[in-house]
Parts: C-alpha cells; structure tokens; sequence
C-alpha cells in the first residue's frame, strides 16, 4: 500500500486549527507521536488515519485533510485515548469538537459513518428507540449506496424469525413528546454561538 503524501505549502496549512479544535492547543503540540492512543483505540483499525496521524494532522495545520477523513465520526467516545495519554491531551474532547465542526462546515456530507449517525439519530427521534430497518433503510438511502443488497438475506431472515419487525411503529415507546422536547432542547442549544 502506498504512503499519503501532502503538499506543506503555506497556502495548504492552517495554524490556527488547532486552537478552534481541542481545549488545551498547548498540549496538543506536546504530542510526542508515541501510538499510545492509537494503541488504545478500539476503533482505530477502521479509520483512514489513526488518532495519533489525526493530532499530527492538526499540528501540522491540515484542516481540510482531517475535517474530511471518517476518523473522528468511527470515535465511540470511551475515553481510553484520553486515559491513556502521556501528555494529558484531551483526545475525546477533540475527536467531538471535530465532529461538530465537520457538520457546521458541512462536510459531514462526505462521510457515510456521519449520514449512519444521522439515519440512527432520526429513527431514535421518531420512535424512542432504534428500528433496525427504518435505520438501515435510511442509511442506505443517503449513502446512495447499493450495499444493501448484501443484507436482504440477513433481513429477510431476521424479520421471518421474529427478530425485526417491518411495522415501525411496533417499535414505538410512550412518551415521544419528551424525546422530542430533548431533541428540540439540544437544538437550541447548539443553535447558541
């Protein structure tokens, strides 16, 4: 497999992402590259750049290039690269903060684990709970993808032993204004500079 190379010109580099990107900029430079948090991650198998590329990405002031990668959005939020650090960087609080600016960028658009986190966050808000189906249906369809064709035997045997229902609102919990009153309440907050 062949090496990513990147163009350092002045033009490409932003200096000041790394301020608008973790609480403590200062640290986040102390990164030493040693893996630790790549060691401790159990997601970073999946991502094109691991968290430790990820800081040295953010250092070296390529904010296209991270806010563009599936790294932070494949983030499960478990705290062990925070944990585990050996200067005290606040991985987690990152990868977060990563995303909300992947989104008010609009560049989640890019990535197919943000359109999964979208379809997953919508069928919770209609229903109180997850729908498998609704779910895979949604994320199939904003990811374009024909991807699932690999799952209709899988889904056809689920629903025909009782595992997954097709009728959404089966799945349905009392009390949806309350989710939706949360909902709405963190959309006001994030709607706050």
């Amino acid at each position: 497999m062949a090496e990513k190379t990147f163009n350092l010109t002045r033009d490409m580099l932003d200096h000041t992402f790394a301020d608008l990107v973790t609480p403590d900029r200062e640290k986040l430079l102390t990164c030493i590259q040693c893996g630790t948090c790549t060691a401790s991650c159990p997601t970073a198998y999946a991502m094109d750049y691991t968290p430790r590329q990820l800081w040295r990405l953010i250092q070296l002031g390529l904010k296209e290039e991270v806010l563009t990668s599936n790294s932070f959005w494949l983030c499960t939020a478990c705290y062990l690269c925070t944990l585990r650090c050996l200067r005290g960087i606040a991985c987690t609080e990152t990868m977060s903060t990563l995303k909300r600016m992947a989104v008010s960028m609009g560049m989640e658009k890019l990535s197919s684990s943000a359109r999964f986190y979208e379809a997953f966050r919508d069928t919770v808000r209609r229903h109180g709970r997850l729908h498998e189906v609704e779910l895979m249906a949604t994320f199939f369809g904003r990811a374009k993808r024909l991807g699932a064709m690999g799952y209709t035997r899988l889904g056809f045997t689920l629903w025909r032993k009782g595992k997954v229902s097709l009728d959404a609102s089966a799945v349905n919990i009392r009390g949806l204004d309350q989710i939706e009153a949360i909902y709405r309440k963190v959309e006001e907050l994030e709607a706050k500079p």
